[in-house]
């Protein structure tokens, strides 16, 4: 008798727990996006991040006695963001192309990065697995006005930084490199500037620590994180372009292609595992989705493929003749290599009229993809879109 009562205490104080623990969660999901249901731009961005590495920490599945009854995890509070691009009137066909990249990095960025297996777990909201992280309207410049077809796009996205292997002292905040002297002159040695700009912090505190003496360093971070600053690229075949570190007026900055993931590889190998998808052309006038997908449990052209889980990755540029290969190991595969060459038909130029399109949102890896807003808005898909938009995390 005492030990039923015992068995019969620990069910009714698990089941107590439970219903705290979910209360709690219903309370975030209330009182939270009241707050913040209206955030834009990057704020929505930081804050869909941080939800979705709480909503993993904090998913707990009921299993009193090994039975499943379900489960409980925060919400995840993540809002399609609408974007028209490009920003600037003076845009060049490269410049549309580097923000649309941004834009499926920052996607990729706020969903784990290939961290997380399964984002949406069962019983989550967001139901169908994928969520629309931006929709893109596109517009013309004075220096943009044409197509940038799904294979250029592609090449775009591996032939590009997007994440470096920082290499530095740190001696300032942007950067820079300690040395044994305190001879402004062998800062030559560690950055690759014009002499007029190096700059040099004798008796650095943190150089000191290290041993050394001083800290060299510039106002430009691109040279302090030992990149090249100039006006050209030095060589295509060893460096790339990269934005993100600054440098003088009129000069882009450089890496080392060793020393970084290409937008593309990001995707597929920075975190964990991923897959990119273009499934269309792009050009002005028309709206485009860039969306995440966690794994659906089944994957048939993956198979079909030869690309399961735990084989090699692949980028897919839907678009009759695009060759095989390109840049490293990445494979790319064309419509008609996957399902014959019935599945690829232009529709004005820049969407391809899939009939079984729904069979590349079936997926084993999470996976980003690049449409036009028709593709994942389709009439006959049973239960509404392929992809979930959500415009106010209020309503999510």
């Amino acid at each position: 008798m005492h030990l039923y009562q015992n068995k019969k205490s620990m069910a009714m104080g698990f089941l107590i727990g439970v219903l705290i623990l979910t209360a709690g969660f219903l309370l975030i999901s209330f009182i939270i996006p009241q707050f913040i249901g209206r955030a834009e731009g990057k704020t929505a961005e930081a804050i869909c991040r941080g939800s979705v590495a709480l909503r993993e920490k904090s998913y707990t599945e009921i299993r009193p006695v090994g039975v499943n009854l379900g489960s409980v995890a925060s919400p995840l509070l993540c809002k399609t963001i609408d974007k028209f691009v490009p920003e600037n009137k003076d845009a060049t066909k490269e410049d549309v192309e580097r923000e649309i990249a941004d834009l499926t990095a920052s996607c990729w960025k706020e969903f784990g990065e290939g961290s997380i297996q399964d984002v949406f777990k069962q019983g989550d909201q967001i139901s169908k697995k994928c969520f629309v992280c931006y929709t893109v309207s596109l517009r013309t410049t004075s220096k943009f006005n044409g197509e940038i077809k799904a294979a250029e796009l592609r090449q775009f996205l591996f032939n590009n930084a997007n994440k470096v292997v920082e290499k530095s002292d740190d001696c300032k905040v942007n950067g820079g490199f300690c040395i044994n002297t305190e001879n402004v002159n062998d800062c030559s040695a560690k950055i690759s500037a014009d002499p007029s700009y190096l700059l040099i912090n004798k008796k650095d505190s943190l150089c000191r620590k290290e041993g050394k003496n001083s800290c060299c360093y510039t106002d430009y971070e691109c040279w302090n994180r030992e990149g090249v600053c100039g006006g050209d690229n030095p060589d295509q075949n060893l460096y790339a372009q990269y934005n993100a570190w600054e440098c003088p007026q009129g000069t882009k900055c450089f890496v080392k292609k060793e020393d970084y993931y290409s937008y593309g590889n990001y995707i597929q190998s920075f975190g964990g595992p991923g897959n990119l998808m273009i499934l269309t052309d792009l050009k002005p006038g028309e709206t485009y989705a860039i969306s995440f997908g966690s794994p659906t449990g089944k994957c048939g052209w993956c198979t079909y493929a030869g690309i399961g889980t735990g084989v090699a990755t692949v980028a897919i540029a839907l678009i009759a003749g695009v060759p095989t290969g390109g840049v490293g190991t990445v494979g790319v595969l064309t419509v008609s290599a996957l399902f014959g060459a019935g599945y690829v038909a232009g529709k004005g130029g820049s969407e391809f009229a899939v009939e079984n399109i729904g069979n590349l949102f079936e997926r084993d890896i999470n996976t980003i993809y690049i449409t036009t807003l028709n593709q994942i808005q389709e009439g006959n898909i049973p239960n509404g879109n392929r992809c979930t938009i959500v415009k106010d995390i209020r309503s999510n």
